[in-house]
């Protein structure tokens, strides 16, 4: 199950963490979401570090979670072009960007551009 698209909307921030908030879903505690600009559901993400390498601006460091689980946090969230190149490459859909005006023409445009 891919991150949920309406956490800035549903869920509730609960601490900051490296200048960044981080969220918990209103049903699950323990599921956490950091960021907001970017945002990595801790819950999903196993480090992969896809997002790392493809990222333009090094918004991701990769941590461990309190469990002892590596995973990637958006740390320079801020330095966020809003290219959206981790949702693409993130192979659980772990991440979702802060959508602005286009950006989903924009993916749209990039999936069949990979597709095709």
């Amino acid at each position: 199950m891919p991150i949920d698209r309406t956490f800035r909307e549903t869920w509730r921030i609960v601490k900051d963490h490296k200048g960044h908030p981080v969220w918990h879903s209103p049903t699950n505690e323990t599921t956490e979401i950091h960021g907001h600009i970017v945002g990595v559901d801790f819950s999903l993400c196993y480090g992969c570090e896809k997002c790392i390498l493809a990222c333009p601006t090094h918004v991701f460091e990769q941590m461990q979670d309190e469990s002892g689980r590596k995973v990637v946090d958006p740390v320079r969230e801020d330095d966020c072009i809003l290219c959206l190149v981790c949702e693409i490459v993130c192979p659980i859909e772990a991440i979702i960007i802060e959508r602005e005006g286009g950006s989903d023409d924009t993916l749209d445009s990039l999936l069949e551009g990979k597709r095709g």
